[in-house]
């Protein structure tokens, strides 16, 4: 249990507040979680900044505070279908009060309720730290762990329109860790993949994204493909399934989104005629 808590009034203020021996916390549902591998001895809280918790746009995109909890953007009018979608994943409503879109964005993990649906999107983060501003996409943000380690994620921007975007999650039960969440978007005629496998990694499907962009590809197709690839790294799992199952399972639900999206895009699809 920290020593000590922090609460910051603004985002000037609890940039100011942090050091290498604390961590900003919003929500607390992975910070204070038993088990947890994200611990401190102090925290800065960023729950009662205003600026972090209104949801805003200006028709096109959606810039939602990193402090929005899961809840709130799914009652909100303004958020899109497809994030409502992936919000949904965390069964429990009283969870769903607590963690917030920046939270689970800033963690990382590969059982991510919204990394892979964010990215699928090309959303972005604004970030703050003690040099100044940025904003970067969230792919950049978890794919350079490094680079962007203890800047403040102050808003989440994500398209409201002119996007398709379909995600899928699996797990043992509603309240289990996911041992997959994977996205598929369709944008311009362009599809972009990300999937999260428990206890492996996140990773981008570009390879795949540019086959379906290029020509149409059946289920079968589908499965083999991501079946073949070497760069998703899995083994047998006592608890989330073989490695030869969570690869079936991959390429399977790539491919019924893949339907999916084709048919909500009127049999289009983004692949050249």
């Amino acid at each position: 249990m920290a020593d000590k808590l922090i609460i910051a009034g603004t985002p000037a203020e609890a940039v100011a507040s942090k050091n290498a021996q604390n961590i900003y916390m919003a929500g607390g549902t992975e910070v204070m979680r038993l088990g947890s591998l994200v611990s401190a001895d102090s925290y800065v809280s960023i729950r009662r900044i205003p600026e972090m918790t209104g949801i805003e746009t200006d028709g096109d995109t959606i810039r939602a505070g990193a402090a929005c909890t899961f809840q709130q953007l799914a009652d909100c009018e303004l958020v899109p279908g497809y994030i409502k979608e992936s919000l949904r994943f965390m069964a429990s409503r009283t969870r769903r009060n607590m963690a917030t879109i920046g939270g689970n964005i800033a963690i990382r993990r590969d059982d991510s309720f919204l990394i892979p649906t964010l990215i699928a999107a090309s959303a972005r983060v604004s970030l703050l730290g003690q040099n100044g501003s940025c904003e970067v996409s969230v792919k950049d943000y978890v794919f350079d762990k490094d680079k962007y380690e203890g800047l403040l994620i102050t808003a989440v921007c994500f398209p409201a329109r002119n996007i398709l975007v379909r995600s899928y999650r699996s797990a043992n039960t509603a309240q289990s860790h996911a041992r997959l969440t994977a996205s598929l978007s369709l944008a311009g005629g362009r599809y972009t993949a990300c999937a999260a496998v428990k206890n492996s990694g996140i990773y981008m499907l570009d390879d795949l994204a540019a086959e379906l962009s290029g020509r149409r590809m059946s289920e079968d197709e589908i499965v083999t493909f991501v079946k073949n690839k070497a760069d998703i790294h899995l083994d047998d799992d006592l608890l989330y399934g073989s490695a030869d199952y969570r690869r079936y399972l991959t390429g399977i639900s790539f491919a019924l989104m893949y339907e999916e999206l084709n048919a909500d895009n009127n049999g289009k699809g983004g692949c050249a005629k």
